[in-house]
């Protein structure tokens, strides 16, 4: 490769990277949330308030009305994004705390931009993996998600990160890497606990990919590094709640997802929130045993409804564009001004999203099930094909696991990078064939009859 080439191709890279950090710096300046301390943000931030002001890990508002109130301690919520927001706090919210913060977050959105990109590296072209990046950056969902006290924009960070490193498994220093893997997936199940079983997954294509001896270890060595980072925050509950975690999100989980097409009874005015205007909710919601009960009695009334809904609504609701719970589109909270309203390049790019985001959920489902086939990956080495595999399992983990839950979009909305990752294989795969095939049209030569055209003997 020339030189001219390879500074061409840097060029190409930082200008997509650019492109990315300039929406989310433009974003975050000129976005103005309503009332950006509201439900899950404010739990975030109160639990970060009380860490750092009563030394309790706790969600309580108390604090705010007494700052001598010593608040209840609690463990509804993992305490990795409230962490984050720790680092930040010097005392009671204000202005210049929350634009740190938002800033800080766009850097780590636009970071993960370029990883994702390293990530795509691994098995795509510099073409295509350059395309999955400019996508991650165009997102307007990542970069949206910036603006709020949300767990999104870090989840999204780590989970790129532990992949990119979970990608040199088959490489140099498999020991290193493994533990490296295991403890960043025990701090991304931190910030959001989507992931604690994601492990499980893992080992299965540890001994799928490096048979049962190998695979085995390299699994136990990612357990081993998760527990490491994961534990502390259990055995803390043992000690101060006498229980392992709170089973309250996993409940809300399960039951909010239980209503076919988020409505209760077909209600249209019910959309979204069913479980509001279910008279049983509190019945229902009582405990784990109550609602995964109730589900099972859903089933056997309405095998096919419910069946349809739990195998095929599901999955098309979490990958869907617009955010059911909340302002819509790729708004979460209200906001009163954004750049999507009337900037030309944050219209061009949200249009240019909208418009290719189903297709590119299709293109990453079909290849996401395609990279198990041999055919898919046969001009690839070994190292791409568990790179590109190890994207795909990730992809089909997040896509059961809220098939068994609330598979509200905003949960995919940090998986989108991987998304456009396996779009852009598919479409590679693709490309690459039919460039074969006409190859093999137009270089085959055209052999002259040995007969007149007319037939008969000479």
């Amino acid at each position: 490769m020339s030189a001219q080439v390879q500074y061409l191709k840097i060029i190409i890279l930082i200008m997509v990277c650019l492109l990315g950090l300039h929406l989310r710096m433009v974003s975050i300046a000129d976005t103005q949330v309503i009332q950006p301390l509201r439900a899950d943000a404010l739990e975030y931030f109160m639990y970060a308030l009380n860490l750092r002001t009563a030394n309790i890990y706790s969600k309580s508002t108390e604090t705010l009305e007494n700052s001598m109130a010593k608040p209840t301690p609690d463990a509804v919520r993992t305490p990795g994004y409230p962490l984050f927001l720790a680092l930040f706090l010097d005392g009671y919210p204000n202005d210049r705390t929350l634009a740190r913060i938002l800033v800080v977050q766009a850097l780590m959105s636009s970071l993960m931009v370029v990883a994702a990109f390293f990530l795509f590296r691994k098995f795509l072209s510099f073409g295509w993996a350059c395309a999955s990046a400019f996508l991650t950056a165009l997102s307007p969902h990542l970069v949206v998600s910036n603006s709020y006290l949300l767990t999104e924009t870090l989840f999204a960070f780590l989970l790129v990160i532990t992949i990119w490193v979970g990608s040199n498994l088959g490489g140099d220093h498999p020991t290193v890497v493994a533990i490296l893997t295991g403890v960043l997936l025990g701090l991304t199940a931190l910030v959001r606990p989507t992931v604690q079983y994601f492990p499980i997954a893992l080992a299965l294509l540890m001994v799928l990919y490096f048979g049962w001896r190998q695979g085995l270890k390299k699994a136990l060595l990612i357990i081993l590094g998760f527990i490491l980072i994961y534990s502390p925050w259990l055995i803390r509950n043992t000690v101060v709640l006498h229980k392992a975690g709170d089973q309250k999100l996993m409940i809300n989980f399960l039951h909010h997802g239980m209503y076919p097409n988020f409505t209760f009874d077909g209600r249209p005015e019910t959309f979204g929130f069913p479980y509001r205007f279910d008279p049983r909710t509190e019945e229902i919601s009582k405990d784990l045993q109550s609602v995964v009960h109730e589900i099972y009695k859903s089933i056997l009334h309405d095998p096919v409804r419910i069946g349809s809904w739990f195998l095929f609504g599901k999955p098309f609701y979490f990958w869907s564009w617009d955010i059911i719970q909340g302002m819509g589109d790729a708004f979460v909270y209200p906001v009163r001004t954004s750049p999507y309203f009337h900037d030309n390049l944050f219209q061009c790019a949200h249009a240019f999203m909208k418009w290719s985001h189903w297709p590119l959920v299709l293109c990453c489902m079909v290849g996401t099930l395609a990279v198990w086939h041999s055919f898919f990956v046969r001009d690839m080495t070994s190292s791409s094909i568990f790179a590109v595999r190890l994207v795909a399992i990730l992809i089909l983990y997040f896509t059961v696991f809220h098939m068994i839950g609330a598979p509200f979009p905003r949960y995919s909305v940090p998986v989108r990078p991987f998304m456009y990752g396996m779009a852009m294989f598919l479409l590679n795969v693709v490309f690459k064939t039919l460039c074969k095939k006409w190859r093999q049209i137009h270089s085959t030569p055209i052999r002259k009859p040995s007969l007149p055209l007319w037939g008969g003997h000479s």
